[in-house]
Protein backbone atom coordinates (compact mmCIF):
# COMPACT_ATOMS: atom_id res chain seq x y z
CA UNK A 1 0.00 0.00 0.00
CA UNK A 2 1.08 3.10 -0.82
CA UNK A 3 1.34 6.24 2.26
CA UNK A 4 0.96 9.51 1.47
CA UNK A 5 2.50 12.18 2.97
CA UNK A 6 1.69 15.78 3.91
CA UNK A 7 4.34 18.01 2.51
CA UNK A 8 4.56 21.20 4.27
CA UNK A 9 6.20 24.26 2.47
CA UNK A 10 8.77 26.02 4.29
CA UNK A 11 7.83 29.52 4.92
CA UNK A 12 10.81 32.21 4.97
CA UNK A 13 11.30 34.26 8.43
CA UNK A 14 11.01 37.51 5.82
CA UNK A 15 7.35 35.92 5.25
CA UNK A 16 6.60 35.74 8.74
CA UNK A 17 7.60 39.23 9.84
CA UNK A 18 5.90 40.78 6.91
CA UNK A 19 2.45 39.10 8.20
CA UNK A 20 3.20 40.33 11.66
CA UNK A 21 4.05 43.77 10.60
CA UNK A 22 0.11 43.59 8.33
CA UNK A 23 -1.39 42.33 11.42
CA UNK A 24 0.10 45.39 13.49
CA UNK A 25 -0.68 47.82 10.87
CA UNK A 26 -4.54 46.88 10.82
CA UNK A 27 -4.88 46.78 14.03
CA UNK A 28 -3.60 50.18 14.42
CA UNK A 29 -6.06 51.27 11.86
CA UNK A 30 -8.81 49.48 14.18
CA UNK A 31 -8.43 50.75 17.45
CA UNK A 32 -9.41 54.79 17.20
CA UNK A 33 -12.13 53.53 14.63
CA UNK A 34 -13.67 51.40 17.90
CA UNK A 35 -12.82 53.93 20.35
CA UNK A 36 -14.63 56.55 18.36
CA UNK A 37 -17.68 54.08 17.88
CA UNK A 38 -18.06 53.53 21.87
CA UNK A 39 -17.45 57.34 22.26
CA UNK A 40 -20.29 58.12 19.53
CA UNK A 41 -22.49 55.48 21.82
CA UNK A 42 -21.74 57.01 25.52
CA UNK A 43 -22.90 60.24 23.93
CA UNK A 44 -25.84 59.17 21.70
CA UNK A 45 -27.10 57.45 25.49
CA UNK A 46 -26.18 61.12 27.44
CA UNK A 47 -28.12 63.05 25.09
CA UNK A 48 -30.99 60.56 25.10
CA UNK A 49 -31.11 60.84 29.17
CA UNK A 50 -31.02 64.46 28.30
CA UNK A 51 -33.78 64.81 26.41
CA UNK A 52 -35.88 61.89 28.23
CA UNK A 53 -35.23 63.79 31.44
CA UNK A 54 -38.23 65.13 32.81
CA UNK A 55 -37.90 69.16 33.32
CA UNK A 56 -41.34 69.45 35.97
CA UNK A 57 -42.88 67.15 37.77
CA UNK A 58 -45.67 67.93 39.92
CA UNK A 59 -48.07 66.05 41.98
CA UNK A 60 -51.56 67.84 43.23
CA UNK A 61 -52.76 65.34 45.85
CA UNK A 62 -57.22 65.39 46.05
CA UNK A 63 -58.89 64.99 49.23
CA UNK A 64 -59.91 61.24 48.42
CA UNK A 65 -56.34 60.33 48.04
CA UNK A 66 -55.99 60.38 43.82
CA UNK A 67 -52.94 62.29 42.87
CA UNK A 68 -53.04 64.15 40.12
CA UNK A 69 -49.26 64.03 37.75
CA UNK A 70 -48.42 66.62 35.62
CA UNK A 71 -44.77 65.83 33.68
CA UNK A 72 -42.94 67.99 31.55
CA UNK A 73 -39.77 66.87 29.27
CA UNK A 74 -37.69 67.79 26.17
CA UNK A 75 -38.00 64.99 23.64
CA UNK A 76 -36.29 64.05 20.11
CA UNK A 77 -38.42 65.88 17.50
CA UNK A 78 -36.70 63.01 14.65
CA UNK A 79 -38.19 60.12 17.00
CA UNK A 80 -41.39 59.04 16.28
CA UNK A 81 -42.73 58.18 19.69
CA UNK A 82 -41.57 58.72 23.58
CA UNK A 83 -41.84 55.87 25.95
CA UNK A 84 -42.79 57.42 29.76
CA UNK A 85 -42.94 55.57 32.87
CA UNK A 86 -46.01 56.20 35.10
CA UNK A 87 -46.30 56.08 38.77
CA UNK A 88 -48.47 53.58 40.19
CA UNK A 89 -50.36 50.97 38.08
CA UNK A 90 -53.72 52.30 37.59
CA UNK A 91 -53.67 55.38 35.36
CA UNK A 92 -56.55 57.41 34.21
CA UNK A 93 -57.56 60.63 32.39
CA UNK A 94 -53.92 60.66 30.27
CA UNK A 95 -53.49 63.57 28.01
CA UNK A 96 -50.28 64.30 26.47
CA UNK A 97 -49.51 67.68 24.51
CA UNK A 98 -47.16 68.92 22.49
CA UNK A 99 -45.52 72.51 23.27
CA UNK A 100 -47.98 73.79 21.31
CA UNK A 101 -51.13 72.63 23.45
CA UNK A 102 -51.71 69.70 20.46
CA UNK A 103 -53.40 66.73 21.50
CA UNK A 104 -50.77 63.65 21.02
CA UNK A 105 -52.16 59.68 20.81
CA UNK A 106 -50.75 57.44 23.51
CA UNK A 107 -51.19 54.15 24.66
CA UNK A 108 -50.90 53.22 28.46
CA UNK A 109 -50.18 49.84 29.19
CA UNK A 110 -49.44 49.11 32.97
CA UNK A 111 -46.33 50.61 33.87
CA UNK A 112 -45.57 53.01 31.28
CA UNK A 113 -47.22 54.87 28.07
CA UNK A 114 -46.17 55.51 24.77
CA UNK A 115 -46.64 58.72 23.03
CA UNK A 116 -46.98 59.49 19.61
CA UNK A 117 -44.18 62.67 19.53
CA UNK A 118 -45.45 63.79 15.77
CA UNK A 119 -42.05 65.93 15.43
CA UNK A 120 -42.73 67.81 19.08
CA UNK A 121 -39.89 69.06 21.04
CA UNK A 122 -41.14 68.95 24.28
CA UNK A 123 -44.80 67.12 25.61
CA UNK A 124 -46.63 67.88 28.58
CA UNK A 125 -48.54 64.44 29.79
CA UNK A 126 -51.39 65.02 32.94
CA UNK A 127 -53.05 61.98 34.39
CA UNK A 128 -54.22 60.84 38.00
CA UNK A 129 -53.41 57.57 39.85
CA UNK A 130 -55.26 56.67 43.17
CA UNK A 131 -52.18 54.26 44.21
CA UNK A 132 -50.32 56.49 45.88
CA UNK A 133 -51.73 57.48 48.77
CA UNK A 134 -52.27 55.07 51.65
CA UNK A 135 -54.35 55.78 54.93
CA UNK A 136 -54.22 54.38 58.34
CA UNK A 137 -56.52 55.70 60.69
CA UNK A 138 -56.97 59.58 60.23
CA UNK A 139 -53.07 59.74 59.00
CA UNK A 140 -52.69 59.83 55.05
CA UNK A 141 -49.36 58.93 53.72
CA UNK A 142 -48.09 60.17 50.21
CA UNK A 143 -45.12 57.89 48.85
CA UNK A 144 -43.26 58.30 45.50
CA UNK A 145 -39.67 57.56 44.45
CA UNK A 146 -38.58 59.98 41.52
CA UNK A 147 -35.33 60.26 39.87
CA UNK A 148 -35.73 64.14 39.73
CA UNK A 149 -36.30 67.03 41.95
CA UNK A 150 -40.52 67.68 41.84
CA UNK A 151 -43.25 69.33 43.91
CA UNK A 152 -46.18 67.96 45.72
CA UNK A 153 -49.41 69.83 46.27
CA UNK A 154 -51.47 68.72 49.50
CA UNK A 155 -54.89 68.80 49.72
CA UNK A 156 -57.16 71.74 51.52
CA UNK A 157 -57.57 71.93 55.46
CA UNK A 158 -54.52 69.36 55.74
CA UNK A 159 -51.55 69.52 58.22
CA UNK A 160 -48.06 67.83 57.73
CA UNK A 161 -47.35 65.31 60.60
CA UNK A 162 -44.12 64.06 59.16
CA UNK A 163 -41.66 63.94 55.72
CA UNK A 164 -39.26 61.37 55.23
CA UNK A 165 -36.65 64.04 53.75
CA UNK A 166 -35.78 67.68 54.36
CA UNK A 167 -37.73 70.06 51.72
CA UNK A 168 -35.89 71.91 49.14
CA UNK A 169 -39.28 74.78 49.93
CA UNK A 170 -42.44 74.63 51.75
CA UNK A 171 -44.93 77.53 51.49
CA UNK A 172 -48.76 77.58 51.51
CA UNK A 173 -50.94 78.38 48.62
CA UNK A 174 -54.40 79.08 49.12
CA UNK A 175 -54.60 77.16 51.74
CA UNK A 176 -52.91 74.41 50.81
CA UNK A 177 -49.07 73.19 51.44
CA UNK A 178 -47.07 72.88 48.13
CA UNK A 179 -43.47 71.22 49.29
CA UNK A 180 -40.20 71.30 46.25
CA UNK A 181 -38.43 67.84 47.72
CA UNK A 182 -34.92 66.45 46.39
CA UNK A 183 -34.66 63.57 44.01
CA UNK A 184 -35.10 59.94 45.70
CA UNK A 185 -37.46 58.08 47.74
CA UNK A 186 -40.26 60.30 49.77
CA UNK A 187 -42.57 59.89 52.23
CA UNK A 188 -45.05 62.72 53.43
CA UNK A 189 -48.10 61.96 56.15
CA UNK A 190 -50.67 64.51 56.58
CA UNK A 191 -53.99 64.59 58.26
CA UNK A 192 -57.46 66.55 57.96
CA UNK A 193 -59.64 68.69 59.80
CA UNK A 194 -57.09 70.50 61.83
CA UNK A 195 -58.31 73.53 60.19
CA UNK A 196 -62.07 74.79 59.51
CA UNK A 197 -62.82 73.21 62.71
CA UNK A 198 -65.74 74.52 64.84
CA UNK A 199 -63.30 76.78 67.60
CA UNK A 200 -61.68 78.29 64.20
CA UNK A 201 -64.90 78.92 62.53
CA UNK A 202 -66.54 80.51 65.77
CA UNK A 203 -63.45 82.68 66.23
CA UNK A 204 -63.42 83.73 62.81
CA UNK A 205 -67.62 84.96 63.06
CA UNK A 206 -67.12 86.86 65.98
CA UNK A 207 -64.11 88.92 64.80
CA UNK A 208 -65.89 89.55 61.55
CA UNK A 209 -69.09 90.51 63.69
CA UNK A 210 -67.42 93.04 65.73
CA UNK A 211 -65.67 94.39 63.02
CA UNK A 212 -68.98 95.23 61.14
CA UNK A 213 -70.16 96.47 64.27
CA UNK A 214 -68.02 99.05 64.70
CA UNK A 215 -68.27 99.94 61.38
CA UNK A 216 -72.10 100.64 61.93
CA UNK A 217 -71.29 102.64 65.08
CA UNK A 218 -69.86 105.29 62.89
CA UNK A 219 -72.80 105.41 60.69
CA UNK A 220 -71.67 103.78 57.64
CA UNK A 221 -73.70 101.00 56.30
CA UNK A 222 -72.48 97.24 55.44
CA UNK A 223 -75.01 95.44 53.30
CA UNK A 224 -73.01 93.45 51.69
CA UNK A 225 -70.68 92.39 54.28
CA UNK A 226 -74.04 91.48 57.01
CA UNK A 227 -75.34 89.72 54.01
CA UNK A 228 -71.69 87.64 54.08
CA UNK A 229 -72.19 87.22 57.69
CA UNK A 230 -75.57 85.74 57.61
CA UNK A 231 -73.85 82.75 54.74
CA UNK A 232 -71.21 82.17 57.36
CA UNK A 233 -73.71 81.54 60.27
CA UNK A 234 -76.21 79.44 58.10
CA UNK A 235 -72.94 77.22 56.84
CA UNK A 236 -71.95 76.93 60.47
CA UNK A 237 -74.99 75.85 61.59
CA UNK A 238 -75.20 72.92 58.68
CA UNK A 239 -71.68 72.28 59.83
CA UNK A 240 -69.56 73.50 57.31
CA UNK A 241 -66.42 74.92 59.29
CA UNK A 242 -64.53 75.28 56.74
CA UNK A 243 -66.73 77.35 54.41
CA UNK A 244 -68.19 78.99 57.60
CA UNK A 245 -64.38 80.39 58.52
CA UNK A 246 -63.71 81.83 54.83
CA UNK A 247 -67.16 83.40 54.34
CA UNK A 248 -66.72 84.96 57.73
CA UNK A 249 -63.09 86.36 56.74
CA UNK A 250 -65.11 87.41 53.28
CA UNK A 251 -67.60 89.56 55.19
CA UNK A 252 -64.76 91.14 57.33
CA UNK A 253 -62.82 91.89 54.08
CA UNK A 254 -66.22 93.26 52.37
CA UNK A 255 -67.08 95.78 55.51
CA UNK A 256 -63.85 96.83 55.24
CA UNK A 257 -63.76 97.59 51.54
CA UNK A 258 -67.10 99.58 52.24
CA UNK A 259 -65.87 101.74 54.87
CA UNK A 260 -63.15 102.90 52.89
CA UNK A 261 -65.76 103.75 50.20
CA UNK A 262 -68.05 105.68 52.31
CA UNK A 263 -64.88 107.66 54.02
CA UNK A 264 -63.25 108.23 50.44
CA UNK A 265 -66.67 109.87 49.01
CA UNK A 266 -66.57 113.38 49.01
CA UNK A 267 -69.62 115.16 51.12
CA UNK A 268 -70.08 118.48 49.89
CA UNK A 269 -71.69 119.61 46.30
CA UNK A 270 -69.14 120.53 43.46
CA UNK A 271 -68.59 124.29 42.85
CA UNK A 272 -68.68 125.60 39.73
CA UNK A 273 -64.69 125.58 38.94
CA UNK A 274 -65.46 121.77 39.19
CA UNK A 275 -67.59 121.74 36.86
CA UNK A 276 -66.24 121.70 33.63
CA UNK A 277 -63.61 119.23 35.19
CA UNK A 278 -66.60 116.53 35.78
CA UNK A 279 -68.16 117.19 32.09
CA UNK A 280 -64.56 116.08 30.72
CA UNK A 281 -64.41 113.09 33.20
CA UNK A 282 -67.82 112.07 32.08
CA UNK A 283 -67.62 112.44 28.78
CA UNK A 284 -63.76 110.42 28.89
CA UNK A 285 -66.05 107.90 31.31
CA UNK A 286 -68.27 107.59 27.90
CA UNK A 287 -65.94 107.15 25.31
CA UNK A 288 -64.61 104.20 27.34
CA UNK A 289 -67.72 102.46 28.42
CA UNK A 290 -68.67 102.68 24.54
CA UNK A 291 -65.01 101.42 23.62
CA UNK A 292 -65.74 98.33 26.09
CA UNK A 293 -68.96 97.49 24.58
CA UNK A 294 -68.15 97.69 20.66
CA UNK A 295 -65.17 95.17 21.98
CA UNK A 296 -67.19 93.15 24.13
CA UNK A 297 -69.27 92.87 21.17
CA UNK A 298 -66.92 91.90 18.26
CA UNK A 299 -65.97 89.49 20.76
CA UNK A 300 -69.32 87.98 21.19
CA UNK A 301 -69.92 87.62 17.60
CA UNK A 302 -66.62 86.20 16.97
CA UNK A 303 -67.35 83.35 19.99
CA UNK A 304 -71.25 82.50 19.34
CA UNK A 305 -72.35 79.52 20.62
CA UNK A 306 -74.76 77.48 18.09
CA UNK A 307 -77.99 76.74 19.25
CA UNK A 308 -78.39 73.20 20.58
CA UNK A 309 -80.37 71.08 17.81
CA UNK A 310 -84.08 70.76 19.02
CA UNK A 311 -84.31 66.74 19.60
CA UNK A 312 -87.04 65.07 21.92
CA UNK A 313 -84.62 64.47 24.50
CA UNK A 314 -85.62 64.20 27.95
CA UNK A 315 -82.82 65.19 30.86
CA UNK A 316 -82.09 62.85 33.47
CA UNK A 317 -82.97 63.57 37.21
CA UNK A 318 -79.97 64.91 38.92
CA UNK A 319 -80.62 63.37 42.15
CA UNK A 320 -80.87 60.17 40.32
CA UNK A 321 -77.17 60.32 38.77
CA UNK A 322 -76.03 61.44 42.57
CA UNK A 323 -77.99 58.52 44.18
CA UNK A 324 -76.38 55.77 41.69
CA UNK A 325 -72.65 57.37 41.60
CA UNK A 326 -72.21 58.16 45.27
CA UNK A 327 -68.37 58.53 44.83
CA UNK A 328 -68.58 61.39 42.65
CA UNK A 329 -65.85 64.11 43.37
CA UNK A 330 -67.38 67.27 44.77
CA UNK A 331 -66.27 69.57 41.24
CA UNK A 332 -68.24 66.54 39.28
CA UNK A 333 -71.30 66.89 40.71
CA UNK A 334 -71.55 70.50 40.28
CA UNK A 335 -70.95 69.93 37.13
CA UNK A 336 -73.56 67.42 36.88
CA UNK A 337 -75.74 70.12 38.63
CA UNK A 338 -75.28 72.82 36.12
CA UNK A 339 -75.72 70.70 32.87
CA UNK A 340 -78.73 70.10 34.62
CA UNK A 341 -79.89 73.22 35.26
CA UNK A 342 -79.22 73.92 31.46
CA UNK A 343 -81.67 71.42 29.94
CA UNK A 344 -79.49 67.93 30.74
CA UNK A 345 -77.61 69.38 27.50
CA UNK A 346 -74.84 72.00 27.44
CA UNK A 347 -71.47 72.67 25.17
CA UNK A 348 -68.15 72.30 26.60
CA UNK A 349 -67.54 75.65 25.93
CA UNK A 350 -70.06 77.33 28.23
CA UNK A 351 -68.71 74.83 30.99
CA UNK A 352 -65.00 76.36 31.02
CA UNK A 353 -67.06 79.89 31.17
CA UNK A 354 -68.65 78.55 33.93
CA UNK A 355 -65.91 76.66 35.81
CA UNK A 356 -63.32 78.98 34.54
CA UNK A 357 -60.72 75.90 33.82
CA UNK A 358 -57.95 75.07 31.09
CA UNK A 359 -59.43 73.58 27.99
CA UNK A 360 -57.23 70.30 28.76
CA UNK A 361 -58.73 70.33 32.79
CA UNK A 362 -62.72 70.47 31.82
CA UNK A 363 -61.88 67.91 28.77
CA UNK A 364 -60.74 65.73 31.32
CA UNK A 365 -62.97 66.53 33.61
CA UNK A 366 -65.66 65.19 31.13
CA UNK A 367 -63.96 62.12 30.02
CA UNK A 368 -63.97 61.11 33.00
CA UNK A 369 -68.34 61.46 33.81
CA UNK A 370 -67.85 59.83 30.33
CA UNK A 371 -66.45 56.74 31.91
CA UNK A 372 -68.80 56.45 34.19
CA UNK A 373 -71.85 56.55 32.17
CA UNK A 374 -72.58 59.97 33.59
CA UNK A 375 -72.64 62.10 29.85
CA UNK A 376 -72.10 61.54 26.37
CA UNK A 377 -70.17 63.43 23.97
CA UNK A 378 -71.76 64.45 20.61
CA UNK A 379 -70.01 66.77 17.77
CA UNK A 380 -72.35 69.69 16.84
CA UNK A 381 -70.90 72.51 14.45
CA UNK A 382 -67.00 71.60 15.19
CA UNK A 383 -67.79 72.04 19.18
CA UNK A 384 -68.24 69.05 22.31
CA UNK A 385 -71.72 69.21 23.07
CA UNK A 386 -72.06 67.51 26.48
CA UNK A 387 -75.78 65.27 27.50
CA UNK A 388 -76.70 63.64 30.76
CA UNK A 389 -77.29 59.92 29.95
CA UNK A 390 -80.29 58.37 31.36
CA UNK A 391 -79.38 55.91 34.65
CA UNK A 392 -81.43 53.61 35.84
CA UNK A 393 -81.00 51.48 38.95
CA UNK A 394 -80.77 48.12 37.19
CA UNK A 395 -78.25 49.34 34.57
CA UNK A 396 -75.89 50.56 37.35
CA UNK A 397 -72.33 49.35 36.55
Amino acid sequence: MYQKTLVIPEVSQEGILFVRFTYILTTMVKAPIIAVCFFLIALSTSVQYALSSPKVLEFSIYADGTTHIFYQTDVDPQSPDFALDLYGNTTDNLVAQDENGMLLSSKVNTNDAVIETLGASTIKVDYDTPDLVSKIGKTWTFHVNSTVDFSVLLPKNTVIVGISSPPLNLQIVDNQSLISLPNGTADISYVFGVLGTGQTATLAIQKAHDFIGTVNSEGIPTPLASAKLNDANTAFNQGKYSDAESLANDAKNLAVQEQQTALSTPKSSPDNNDIPILIAAGAAAAGTTAFIILRKNRATKSTIIPPIPQTNYIPPDKETIFRLKPELRQEDKEMVAFISEKGGQVFESELRKKFLLPRTTMWRAVKRLEREGIVEIEKVDQQNLIKLRKMEEGNQE
